[in-house]
């Protein structure tokens, strides 16, 4: 009886005693958690996973832990909750293999997830972004042996190999002078696929055809802004510098890969993108004239909808370059492409404007009269009165053609005077989106005084090529990049989808000052960047693009949107050279919420936080921090 009563009381003592270790670590694990919950916030929660990172150990040899938290006083718990006054001291690093992630124009992604994509249509080139759970939400490395960029003028015509360590392209085309491999540098000769002897001998060929003075492509500043698909390594774009020209370089990340990530390293403004399903991400009526050198694009195809969306873009007179086999070639094959492309422009009302040897050059019609002429019933069709030409966000291509407005027409064109005036005289266009002439010659105002106090306050660390690839993240008028103007550098101007009206307003400006030799052009280019416009998304450029990132309530604005602030922060950095800079003008609270981050991302090179004074475009309490990038280096591909 005793025996079997101890039994009992043992066996009620054990349950007593796993109850209580099973409520001790019940308490411990939610305490964990709400650790890990305090220190990853919410916008961070999609990505626990953190595919990719290196084993959760940084460069330094640190790991990704709760004791890489410090107190910070700074921010308000009011506005961040209770982990605002936590520092984070360290960010997980991506495999090395992950050096040149494009999270938006991966195409493992597109298999991944079993997307049905038309690749006739070229859709696997175009943006395609990971949800929320499958970012890798780590801290991009540079390529082993990263170098510091070669500075402007010099990055026109070298960089070095280690940074691009791809020299795929230079044995594929070394017959046709892109590019060469010399020692630790990657050469660019200025060939390309139809301009063997050099651009800018091509570009001169070009002028001449057009019977332009002194054998100039501006055309006296008449030609300002060009856009070159399927650009190759850029070499058509860093020779028309020399007219006085910007063009917008763009090539999807194909076969030829890298061809973009050259152009970016040699300090060319260029972009991925394709000629795809989508609308290019441009207004209308931004470009005088178009290039197509061997581009590989099938005009053809969908009643001309490619080149109709081409055709969109072109200013009134604009033109179309274009050199192919197709324009002088004398087969059969050639022949009946070129009879099936001469009808397709005949019938858009392009006329030729001049054809000689392997070019032909087209011009678009300046008024409205000759589409009001055609029959009944042809094709391509004008697009509806409701079709809104401007919209360039995730817009389907339409085989149709984009008419002119009653102003337009009537006037003959764009009505923008020559460069280098066009850049301080307001547009016509500034009527659309209801803006006075007042108003933005004030907002060039404020941004002439801004940018000379963000460069008094960059003093100490700066020299005078320390810039060339910058991005403005909230362009709005392009007021930042047009103060750029005695500056060598070109801008990346980037406008989210609800102020999308303004990019019209950049592209009417249409850049920079005008200057005789490369090495002394500064100059600047507006870009519809598309992954602005969805400011939750990734861009679409390569890691290490920008010597300078600029951001002017940004971070306030993303907040709002419901966006995170964390994310942005991390594609930021992925887009950031080493040793780079970043401007952020933002509201107190939000500034005193970024600097927690700054050791975690390596962004204390060096540090400078300021109250500006109050302007016209003050909104409120303002702090304007400027930070500077280390350099720091990944640990070498893992087996």
């Amino acid at each position: 009886m005793g025996g079997r009563m101890r039994a009992r009381e043992k066996t009620i003592m054990e349950v007593a005693l796993g109850r209580k270790l099973f409520s001790s670590l019940l308490v411990a694990f939610i305490l964990a958690l709400s650790i890990l919950c305090l220190y990853y916030g919410t916008s961070f929660a999609p990505g626990l996973p953190r595919r990719g990172a290196s084993d959760g150990d940084d460069a330094d040899g640190g790991s990704w832990m709760l004791a890489d938290v410090e107190l910070f006083p700074g921010a308000p718990s009011s506005l961040y909750g209770e982990s605002a006054n936590l520092v984070v001291k360290s960010l997980p690093v991506c495999d090395m293999r992950l050096s040149e992630l494009i999270p938006c124009l991966d195409r493992s992604l597109i298999y991944q997830l079993k997307l049905r994509v038309n690749l006739t249509l070229m859709e696997h080139y175009e943006r395609h972004c990971p949800p929320a759970g499958r970012r890798f939400n780590c801290l991009i490395p540079p390529p082993v042996g990263y170098k510091v960029p070669i500075r402007w003028p010099a990055s026109r015509d070298q960089v070095w190999k280690a940074n691009i360590p791809h020299t795929h392209l230079a044995e594929e085309k070394s017959d046709q002078r892109w590019m060469v491999v010399n020692g630790d540098k990657i050469n660019f000769p200025g060939g390309g696929t139809h301009f063997h002897a050099g651009a800018d001998k091509y570009i001169i060929h070009i002028a001449q055809m057009l019977k332009f003075r002194n054998d100039n492509l501006s055309d006296g500043g008449n030609i300002r802004t060009v856009l070159d698909v399927g650009c190759g390594v850029a070499s058509f774009a860093a020779y028309l510098l020399n007219h006085n020209i910007i063009a917008l370089s763009l090539a999807p990340n194909d076969v030829h890969e890298n061809q973009i990530q050259f152009a970016l390293e040699r300090g060319i403004p260029s972009t991925l993108g394709v000629l795809g399903t989508k609308r290019l991400p441009y207004p209308s009526r931004s470009f005088e004239l178009a290039h197509c050198s061997r581009c590989r694009i099938d005009w053809l195809q969908r009643h001309g909808i490619l080149l109709l969306e081409l055709d969109r873009v072109l200013r009134p007179g604009g033109y179309f370059v274009y050199s192919s086999p197709e324009a002088y070639a004398t087969d059969e094959k050639n022949r009946r492409i070129w009879n099936a492309m001469s009808d397709l422009v005949r019938r858009m009302c392009w006329k030729v404007a001049s054809k000689r040897n392997q070019t032909v050059i087209w011009v678009k019609p300046l008024t409205n009269g000759c589409y009001m002429r055609r029959n009944p019933g042809t094709l391509p069709p004008l697009c509806s009165s409701d079709d809104d030409h401007d919209a360039a966000w995730n817009v389907t291509m339409k085989a149709c053609i984009s008419p002119y407005s009653k102003r337009v027409s009537s006037a003959k064109g764009m009505e923008l005077v020559s460069w280098p005036q066009r850049l301080v005289t307001p547009s016509h266009r500034l009527e659309e989106v209801g803006i006075s002439d007042e108003k933005y010659n004030e907002d060039s105002e404020v941004w002439n005084w801004r940018v000379l106090e963000y460069w008094k306050q960059m003093k100490p660390e700066i020299q005078q090529d320390s810039f060339r690839n910058i991005m403005d993240m909230t362009a709005n008028f392009g007021g930042f990049a047009a103060s750029l103007v005695n500056k060598h550098v070109w801008v990346m101007n980037v406008i989210p989808v609800n102020e999308s009206s303004k990019l019209k307003i950049i592209y009417d400006r249409g850049w920079n000052k005008t200057a005789e030799q490369v090495q002394n052009m500064p100059f600047m280019i507006s870009v519809f960047s598309t992954s602005a416009v969805h400011m939750c998304e990734s861009f679409s450029t390569y890691p290490r693009t920008y010597d300078l990132l600029h951001a002017w309530l940004l971070m306030s604005k993303v907040e709002k949107q419901g966006c995170s602030v964390e994310d942005l922060l991390i594609e930021m950095d992925r887009m950031l050279r080493p040793l780079g800079f970043v401007i952020i003008r933002d509201k107190v609270p939000m500034i005193n919420h970024i600097k927690r981050f700054l050791t975690a991302l390596r962004w204390d090179h060096w540090i400078s936080d300021v109250e500006p004074k109050v302007d016209a475009l003050s909104m409120g309490e303002e702090r304007v921090l400027i930070i500077r990038k280390k350099l720091w280096k990944g640990s070498p591909e893992k087996p």
